[in-house]
């Protein structure tokens, strides 16, 4: 901008230079008239560099082309310019005024530019009445101003004609006036667009002043000396450098429109162009008949175009007038509607003053509170005394004004009872037309009433109705922070887990109070030490986990074979079983406690202010209120339960309480069911343990560790090899030899139990196959192979067993399937696959028959080829006649439904010939063999052998049986 106001001064001094040469030169010439040129074509230079940093620093593309033209009509004045001083001093007849028609080309040719660059000049968007008046206005301005401009072009056509020796002279000077009124009207009428209005004043001016300048000539015609051009062009230059300058300044201040005046809804420009068309008419009319017509027409114009205007004025004001009787007819309707709703609407509003006293009250609010009018309602009186102090919160959040606040509160009905309100206020004390805090209530009781039932279904078990899992987690923790809150008030924090083992309680204790690396020693093999199965009477606590103090504890109860239950008697007897029992745990606790079932069969109990005594009585009284036979619907059912207790310690966060009492309670399964234990430091190692152990097992089968030993199952009274069962070993490379009994339950809860019983049944099969290649008919008849619960649930299972005999070839009727009376007890998937393996054509086997559920009702469901008694009830054969009861009727049921019944477990040749005795024809046990490996079979297979100890059970004790021999003793 400091440039642009330089160059400014730059030209204004040439401007003034030219006219101080104009008028020294005026009375008689006193330097050669050369110099009078020279301003002139530094100003267009000037003004042509002043318009290109406009159009360069123009923001908006259609402002920087209007001052691109602008910089090329500089270019062609400058041309022009110096056509014009060559006329004029060295053409004919110099010096001179008149012009070439060069000259007269390149000054008509900028002109046009001009009014080029304004007709670029967009409107913005208009509507086509808005067009349409704008176009008449126009037509009034350039109709008056043709009218004007004719008026002086008649009086001064001849002189000027005479100055400049051509009538195009005459036709430029119009059409810079032209030009000049173009631009006013334009501004006037349709703004500035993309330019600023004033710099387009400035120019409109500028061309008019040029063209009333170059009207000027005649005046000079004796003073051939001097031309118009001297003054004129840096007049002009000035002028529209002064509107250059005026648009930068437009362009660099954002806030120039934002101040601007606010515009008049019309414009004077048409009624200024009237009246001055008037007066020329006025002032002309009598000179001559023909200028009388010419001026009288175009009266006669400019008042049809005004008629026109005004018809147009008039058919938009009853086109507005239309809209706004439509506006208040819509306005009304609007009050109306307004007005119905606030009569018939439900929820109630009321005008209130500072102190929330109704000064206006909706029909609504008359009819809740029973009051003829507003004056006697009181909110303050009527709002619930336990919603009073959130009234008062509410209050002094509306000092502000317009500030707003919502909040729920009770009022009183008239009868006395309370209904919840969600009330909205908003301050608008400053508000002339309403000076009071505006409410509106709506009634949210029965909403209220849902979100309650919501809020409890969301925290509450829908059978039951105790706390679930999530409520049950935040009492939890809860109980958790004030325990240790009271710790830290009393000035003691109970911390760290006593020493000691796992507390064990109804009937049994752990070996040496900890859990050694696994579970319970099977098969004679070697492994970790295991839950002694001594009982401790009246179930003390061996070891502590926990301070003795009062604290926190959770006791987890599981149902035990629930599912069994659910699967045979139906999910409404065992949704009646879960409600009698969540009904007796409730009434086995105290009020503080809280009892939640956390699914399925799952209940878990919060004890708070427990000591250990307390924990341990209330485990206690947990079994006592199961023992008693449970009625659901119609149905007298015995339930026992596991319970596993944790108490919490400083080392313990409240999500770990429940994760503790989980171990106890696996734990007391692991124990025999119906029983308590108490969470031990030592069950985390336990749980690590098996963790490892897990982790160890699946990558067992990879490394070769696994190999299958075989029990022959011998025939009562000879001993001849009947069969044998396959038995999984594993040959730890570090631990040594795993006992079953440790990696069995681990594969069974991890699932490896599927590849490995899939690699056992293949070993089985190809080893009975190579048996028969080897022996013939003196192999054994059949192979036993044993398959676990979660096996038969396998979808792929049937089909593993029918690819395996097709590949080895084996007979399916030498294969026996040994299955659990609890796998199949529920029926469902797992009896269709027993049933789909019977159809394959291979044996089922009862094991471990009558210590599971003893329903005879499945060997009618289930096809059954085979019942292999439990060693419990083989060891009371040699006792009372009620300790071999069992046994009796097992064979005696055997014989009955044609099955075949095998004896496990037999250890002496004392149960060995009472079984024969009882019936049985099969038996197995250490009395005969202990498992073998696969090479050591084929001699016990042996027909000399077999027929030389033929009578080695019923040859007394001084013949030993022949099998034993082969154990190296």
């Amino acid at each position: 901008m400091a440039l642009d106001r330089r160059l400014l001064g730059w030209i204004t001094g040439f401007a003034v230079l030219s006219g101080a040469w104009l008028a020294a030169q005026w009375p008689q010439p006193l330097l050669h008239p050369v110099l009078g040129w020279l301003p002139a074509p530094v100003c267009t230079v000037l003004t042509a560099l002043v318009c290109l940093r406009t159009a360069r620093a123009a923001p908006d593309r259609r402002a920087g082309r209007f001052w691109r033209h602008m910089t090329l009509v500089m270019a062609v004045l400058l041309a022009a310019i110096c056509s014009s001083a060559y006329d004029s001093l060295l053409g004919p007849g110099a010096p001179t005024q008149r012009s070439s028609p060069l000259t007269l080309v390149l000054f008509l040719g900028g002109v046009v530019v001009v009014v080029w660059a304004l007709l670029r000049l967009p409107m913005g968007p208009r509507s086509r009445r808005d067009r349409l008046t704008f176009s008449l206005d126009m037509a009034v301005v350039l109709a008056a101003a043709m009218l004007v401009t004719w008026f002086f072009a008649a009086r001064a056509e001849v002189s000027l004609t005479g100055v400049t020796g051509t009538s195009w002279t005459l036709f430029g000077v119009l059409l810079m006036l032209f030009a000049a009124m173009f631009a006013l009207a334009k501004v006037a009428l349709a703004g500035a667009g993309a330019l600023d209005g004033r710099a387009l004043w400035i120019m409109g001016g500028t061309l008019l002043a040029g063209g009333l300048a170059g009207s000027a000539a005649p005046l000079l015609e004796s003073r051939p000396y001097v031309n118009d051009c001297h003054i004129s062009i840096p007049a002009c230059c000035v002028g529209l450098t002064l509107a250059a300058i005026r648009q930068r300044r437009a362009f660099g201040g954002p806030a120039t429109t934002a101040t601007r005046r606010r515009r008049r809804p019309f414009s004077l420009v048409p009624y200024a162009a009237i009246l001055a068309a008037d007066a020329f008419v006025l002032a002309g009319i009598g000179a001559s008949p023909r200028e009388s017509r010419i001026l009288v027409g175009g009266s006669v114009l400019l008042t049809l175009l005004v008629v026109a205007r005004q018809l147009v004025s008039l058919y938009d004001n009853s086109h507005l007038l239309a809209r706004v009787d439509a506006s208040m007819l819509e306005l009304r309707r609007h009050e109306r509607r307004f007005r119905s709703l606030v009569q018939h609407s439900s929820d109630m509003s009321a005008i209130c003053d500072a102190g929330f006293h109704v000064t206006y009250a909706s029909p609504s609010l008359l009819r809740f509170t029973g009051e003829r009018s507003a004056a006697a309602i009181s909110l303050p009186d009527m709002v619930h005394p336990g919603d009073r102090e959130a009234l008062s919160r509410a209050t002094a959040s509306l000092a502000t004004p317009g500030s707003t606040t919502t909040l729920q509160l009770r009022l009183r009905q008239p009868d006395g009872t309370w209904r919840w309100f969600e009330v909205v206020t908003t301050n608008l004390l400053h508000d002339p037309s309403v000076r009071g805090v505006v409410a509106n209530a709506r009634d949210i009781t029965e909403s209220r009433r849902y979100q309650d039932q919501l809020s409890y279904q969301a925290s509450h078990d829908g059978l039951t109705g105790l706390a679930n899992r999530a409520l049950f987690a935040a009492r939890t923790a809860e109980a958790v922070a004030e325990s240790r809150w009271d710790a830290v008030q009393g000035g003691s924090l109970a911390g760290g887990a006593a020493a000691g083992g796992t507390a064990v309680a109804d009937g049994a204790a752990v070996a040496g109070g900890a859990v050694a690396g696994g579970g319970a020693v099977a098969d004679g093999a070697t492994g970790g030490a295991a839950f002694a199965s001594g009982a401790v009477a009246g179930g003390p606590v061996v070891g502590g986990s926990a301070e003795g103090g009062a604290g926190v504890a959770v006791a987890l109860i599981d149902l035990d074979d629930f599912k069994a239950i659910n699967d045979r008697l139906g999910h409404a007897v065992g949704d009646a079983l879960l409600v009698e029992v969540a009904e007796r745990l409730r009434a086995t606790v105290g009020p503080d406690d809280v009892v939640a079932r956390l699914g399925g069969d799952e209940f878990a109990v919060l004890l708070c202010g427990a000591d250990r005594n307390r924990s341990a009585a209330i485990a206690e009284a947990f079994i006592d209120a199961l023992a008693a036979p449970v009625r659901a619907a119609g149905y007298e059912l015995l339930v026992q339960a596991s319970i596993g207790v944790a108490r919490h310690t400083a080392d313990c966060a409240a999500s770990d309480l429940l994760r503790r009492a989980d171990m106890a309670m696996y734990a007391a399964k692991e124990l025999g069911k119906s029983r308590w234990v108490e969470y031990g430091p030592e069950l985390d190692a336990h749980a690590v343990e098996h963790a490892q152990l897990a982790a160890e097992l699946s990558q067992a089968l990879d490394r070769d560790e696994l190999s299958v030993v075989y029990q022959p199952i011998v025939g009562l009274p000879g001993g001849e090899i009947r069969g044998v069962e396959a038995l999984v070993r594993w040959h730890h490379p570090t631990r040594g030899m795993v006992s079953p009994a440790t990696f069995i339950p681990v594969a069974e809860r991890t699932g490896l139990i599927v590849p490995i019983g899939a690699w056992v049944l293949g070993q089985a099969c190809r080893q009975a196959a190579d048996w028969t290649a080897l022996l013939g008919d003196a192999a054994p008849a059949k192979i036993s192979v044993n398959a676990s619960a979660r096996q038969l649930l396998e979808p792929a299972f049937v089909a593993t067993v029918e690819s395996t005999l097709r590949e080895t070839g084996l007979d399916p009727s030498r294969l026996n399937i040994e299955i659990t009376e609890t796998a199949v007890f529920g029926g469902g998937r797992a009896l269709d696959t027993v049933r789909a393996l019977h159809a394959l054509g291979a044996k089922i086997a009862l094991d471990d028959f009558g210590t599971g559920h003893s329903s005879l009702g499945l060997l009618r469901t289930c096809p059954v080829d085979v019942l292999k008694v439990d060693k419990s009830f083989v060891d009371g054969v040699t006792g009372t006649v009620e300790q071999e009861a069992i046994a009796t009727s097992i064979s005696e049921i055997a014989q009955a439904l044609r099955l075949e019944a095998v004896a496990e477990g037999v250890e002496t040749p004392e149960q060995a010939a009472r079984l024969l005795e009882l019936g049985y024809r099969l038996a197995q046990g250490f009395h005969f063999s202990r498992p073998r490996p696969p090479s050591e079979i084929p001699a016990l297979c042996a027909p000399a052998l077999a027929h030389a100890e033929a009578s080695a059970i019923t040859g007394g004790m001084a013949d030993r049986a022949r099998f034993r021999t082969f154990e190296g003793e």
